[in-house]
């Protein structure tokens, strides 16, 4: 029974190891796939997509065509730097991890490296996605309102009894823009339900009109002066009731026109998209609302920018140099593993191919715990490896000292993981340092030493116990 034991752990142990290395083929429309996760790569190791932006010489104004040219007093160094930290911002608050930004501060030339993945492109958009919010008398210029007067942003969402989502973002204003909306609001209509009166009345009055002039064109009128009149009376009233009425403000967001939905002291709530019992319609309108908190949040670039290049850079890296490096350090891991196997015999054996099976369990665990893997992810694998090797070796001597593996197990614990609490602390605070190499140190050291202590205490011990109870 107790052979049978030991061959199934050891069969658990080669099946694991032959997914880990070799991967799960099957077929998937006429061709054999690879159902294992693959690693996520860093851009040293993997490249990545580099993505240039220049300062934009000029910019359309819009709806007439018009082109609005840079404002050269705004091409400082300074803005630049400000442009640089603003991008850092959208990619942090993107949760981009393994990204590079370089600045040339004499022409404002930014270059941005990105990882490739399935997030690279939404990445590289929202380097240049505009964040300029605007509130201006419809069909004018008129600015009431600018971004300028706009503290910061936060986006939320509300559901109704009829189970219907609306999606909204409230822009917190800053002490000019309190003044700015209460002046705006006695001459301007700004609420979405107020010019939607304003123009349900004028889309009334113009239907009346046209009925009333379609009237006065069927009628044979003799006095044609009189009509004249009449009609310049009435052109005239028009115009004054017009002017009596108050005019329509349109908020724009990016360069998209919102209706405003409530106003408040200190802020103006406005609303994204209409209410919906449509999940996906809802989605839509919470993630646009979230992208918009993002961009503002982020800040403003006071120099405008546009994308000048967008392209892949494959990794000084190659995959063969990899390859090379992996069978390296196989290499001299199973060297390693020979000579534990020779020097403690049985034991040897069965705790080397104990660690196998937590070399291709830590390898796994990486790729499903979404891992990135950069040049300083590998060393963290290859300390690791050396630091569950210390642990075998240590065992292995102390249960050849005292010949009590319960004992043994327990001291070599103490002695080496109370050694390691420095190394973990370090790394758990290289999981937040917001770099990508010392993430991928950390993220690896961390669940490496995780999987170390909790893998020899179930398998290793295990193993070792059901030998030598033979």
């Amino acid at each position: 029974m107790k052979n049978i034991k030991i061959t199934t752990i050891i069969l658990a142990i080669i099946l694991i190891t032959l997914v880990a290395f070799f991967g799960v083929y099957l077929k998937t429309q006429n061709r054999m796939e690879n159902k294992v996760k693959d690693y996520l790569l860093g851009r040293e190791l993997e490249g990545g997509r580099e993505v240039e932006l220049e300062v934009a010489n000029e910019s359309n104004s819009g709806e007439e065509g018009e082109e609005k040219k840079q404002d050269t007093s705004k091409l400082t160094p300074e803005n630049y730097e400000i442009v640089k930290k603003t991008i850092e911002k959208r990619l942090d608050n993107l949760r981009a991890e393994d990204y590079a930004i370089s600045l040339n501060k004499e022409t404002g030339a930014i270059r941005v490296e990105l990882a490739e993945n399935d997030n690279t492109d939404s990445f590289a958009y929202y380097l240049t996605a505009s964040n300029e919010i605007s509130l201006k008398e419809k069909d004018t210029e008129t600015e009431l309102l600018n971004d300028a007067m706009i503290k910061k942003s936060k986006y939320s969402y509300i559901s109704d009894m009829e189970g219907k989502y609306q999606a909204s973002i409230e822009l917190q204003l800053t002490d000019e823009g309190q003044e700015k909306i209460k002046e705006a609001a006695e001459k301007y209509a700004l609420l979405s339900t107020e010019i939607a009166e304003i123009e349900t009345a004028k889309k009334a009055k113009e239907e009346a009109e046209k009925e009333a002039e379609e009237k006065a064109e069927g009628e044979e009128t003799e006095n044609t002066e009189n009509k004249e009149e009449n009609e310049n009376k009435e052109e005239t009233d028009k115009k004054e009731n017009e002017e009596e009425g108050k005019k329509i403000a349109v908020l724009t967001i990016a360069g998209t026109e919102y209706g405003i939905s409530k106003i408040e002291n200190n802020k103006i709530v406005v609303n994204i998209g209409g209410a919906t019992a449509s999940s996906a319609s809802a989605n839509n309108n919470i993630a646009k609302a979230a992208e918009l908190e993002m961009l503002i949040n982020a800040g403003k670039y006071p120099v405008k920018y546009e994308l000048a290049n967008n392209r892949y850079v494959y990794s000084d890296i190659t995959k063969t140099q990899i390859l090379y490096i992996a069978l390296g350090i196989i290499a001299i891991t199973l060297v390693a593993l020979v000579i534990i196997s020779i020097k403690y015999r049985g034991l040897g054996i069965l705790s080397s191919i104990s660690c196998i099976g937590l070399i291709s369990l830590l390898l796994l665990l990486l790729r499903y715990a979404n891992v990135l893997i950069t040049i300083e992810g590998i060393g963290a694998i290859v300390v690791i490896i050396a630091i569950n090797l210390k642990v075998i070796q240590t065992l292995l001597r102390k249960i050849e000292q005292e010949d009590i593996i319960n004992k043994a197990v327990n001291e070599t614990y103490k002695e080496i993981f109370l050694k390691l609490i420095p190394i973990m602390i370090i790394s758990i605070t290289f999981c937040f340092s917001g770099l990508a190499s010392l993430i991928s140190f950390g993220m690896v050291m961390f669940w490496g030493m995780i999987l170390v202590a909790i893998y020899n205490i179930l398998v290793t011990k295990t193993l070792l116990k059901l030998k030598e109870s033979k």
